[in-house]
């Protein structure tokens, strides 16, 4: 086992008997034998689109095996049994598609597009996945290292686009574009002979198209549930059952929702599900009355103390504790070995949240965590309502910089860290937010400057799109020639594939002086992570205090 795609991977390096997450080495090996089969199927694709033949199944197939190993959101080994089967059976299917066309495949066909299975078999697969893992071949040395790294990043970023994708199919939106260019980044990692600078120039490009798709996203939200608006959200807890709801769809929550309406439960949201309660179609359900505990991180502890069923829509699932195992549900990709899993959506169907309302009736009312209630909703066009009032503070220097602090929050005592940041920042600067890290301080008092408030909350990590879209707009409303003269600075807490892509739009986009942290990624080679520093100023974390102060200068 080597797996070094999240920023918990062990002692930074790589996590080798088994996950952080609670990912096992069997798994492991799978995800890397489903991963070698993908680069296959991908070599396929791409060359069926260049003889335009199209097979949406596929497409989606391909998005949601992706996304399937996107850390922490599957850990079923059967799972990943038929992901690999299928993958390959739909590889075959292709290549006879393209043989019977005509088409003529110029260049060698890759292993990776030959392998064939002799039985559909757990351990069968798992021992030839140990043998096309990350360092499957050995230690590499010399300029072997940097593109190895830079390939195995292309493949993380691609990941992250099938998550997002995997959301967009979960909402009903489909637009081909985005899977030929998902399947041309996958097949890109089979070209040997590209450069250092060819694999980081691709990588960057699944950065402009991972916001592309978060737009995408966006739009099928928007139109489904409405603009989010700032809203007050209860972090209190009432004397009813519940059913707490985590992850990121939106879907879910609104067939629960509807389902349980009159039944004498409530529903709480969890970790970035949160940020449902600023879209208009959700203020409607009486049933929906807040959120309940942290980031996804706290699992452990407050699932069970919330004493109802929890379901998880999507990736951030931990290994349940036997204490609320038999109240826990999986939809979607997600899964867990013995844990309920939601059947997926009929065409026209909502899913059947049935037994789930069924067993909340029997249970206690959640253990109060917290009090109080903090403020969601800044998407886009709330953040674009605001930007002449932000642009004048700027003027007037009642704003002195925008800080952007945006991605994942996670287990390490480490990531205090952000919470240091925002105490330590002054008060005249304004915080910027997307994803989950805002936990680490959005029950802070921070204030207001000219009656804006100093933190706005964007919503869920692919939110990312509408803080860029708004930092844009206010570029070009203080006719700026680059978002690098703008007085702001930015700083991602990474930890998985869609934070990765933030990092990868933003050197896209030239960005300068970004922090990561709370550690470097571990794939970020000497040499990679030169050139980053080189070009873009690109930098790990220090000290709060020293960021701060760095911050403030413009570094």
């Amino acid at each position: 086992m080597f797996c070094y795609h999240c920023q918990e991977a062990k002692k930074n390096i790589a996590c080798d008997t088994a996950g952080i997450c609670g990912k096992k080495a069997d798994v492991s090996s799978l995800h890397d034998l489903l991963t070698y089969t993908l680069k296959g199927l991908c070599f396929y694709a791409e060359k069926s689109t260049e003889s335009r033949i199209t097979d949406e199944n596929i497409d989606k197939f391909i998005a949601r095996a992706l996304y399937s190993m996107v850390t922490n959101v599957n850990f079923d080994p059967a799972v990943f049994v038929q992901l690999i089967a299928e993958t390959v059976q739909r590889r075959e299917h292709l290549k006879r598609a393209l043989i019977e066309s005509g088409t003529v495949i110029n260049g060698e066909e890759p292993v990776e597009a030959q392998w064939f299975y002799e039985r559909i078999d757990q351990a069968d697969f798992v021992k030839k996945g140990e043998t096309v893992g990350i360092h499957a071949d050995g230690e590499l040395s010399g300029a072997d290292v940097d593109l190895h790294a830079a390939r195995e990043l292309l493949i993380y970023a691609a990941k992250g686009l099938g998550a997002l994708l995997e959301n967009i199919q979960a909402l009903g939106g489909f637009e081909l574009e985005h899977y030929v260019f998902m399947h041309k980044a996958v097949a890109y990692t089979l070209q040997q002979e590209r450069s250092l600078d060819e694999l980081l120039a691709m990588n960057y490009r699944c950065g402009d198209q991972a916001i592309l798709a978060m737009a995408l996203l966006e739009r099928i939200n928007t139109e489904k549930f409405g603009q989010p608006a700032a809203t007050a959200v209860h972090l209190d807890t009432w004397d009813k059952p519940g059913i707490l709801v985590s992850g990121h769809d939106f879907q879910d929550l609104q067939d629960l929702l509807e389902q349980s309406a009159g039944s004498g439960i409530d529903i709480y949201t969890h970790g970035e599900m949160i940020a449902a309660h600023g879209y208009p179609a959700f203020k409607k359900y009486f049933n929906l009355v807040g959120n309940y505990g942290g980031a996804w991180q706290d699992q452990k502890t407050q699932f069970g103390k919330f004493q109802g069923p929890v379901l998880v829509t999507s990736n951030s699932l931990q290994q349940p504790k036997k204490g609320y195992t038999a109240k826990a549900y999986t939809s979607g990709m997600v899964g867990w070995p013995g844990v309920a899993h939601v059947e997926k959506r009929r065409i026209d169907k909502s899913k059947d949240f049935s037994k789930i309302i069924e067993q909340a009736l029997q249970c206690e009312p959640p253990q109060a965590l917290t009090e109080g209630s903090i403020t969601v909703g800044y998407g886009r066009q709330a953040l674009f309502e605001l930007t002449d009032t932000i642009a004048a503070a700027i003027k007037s220097t009642a704003i002195k910089r925008i800080i952007v602090l945006i991605g994942c929050d996670g287990r390490h005592k480490e990531r205090r860290y952000y919470t240091e940041l925002v105490e330590s920042l002054p008060a005249d600067t304004l915080i910027l937010t997307a994803g989950d890290t805002k936990y680490r301080f959005h029950q802070l008092d921070l204030g207001v400057i000219n009656g804006i408030p100093r933190l706005l909350d964007a919503g869920q990590t692919q939110d990312f799109y509408a803080v860029m879209a708004f930092i844009t707009h206010l570029q070009k409303t203080m006719q700026f020639g680059h978002i690098n003269d703008l007085p702001i600075s930015f700083n991602i807490a990474w930890y998985e594939q869609q934070t990765i892509l933030m990092m990868l739009a933003l050197f896209s986009l030239g960005v300068k002086n970004l922090r990561i942290g709370p550690t470097l990624p571990p794939f970020f080679t000497p040499e990679i992570l030169q050139k980053l520093s080189d070009e873009l100023a690109v930098k790990g974390i220090d000290t709060a205090e020293n960021d701060v102060a760095a911050m403030l200068e413009g570094n």
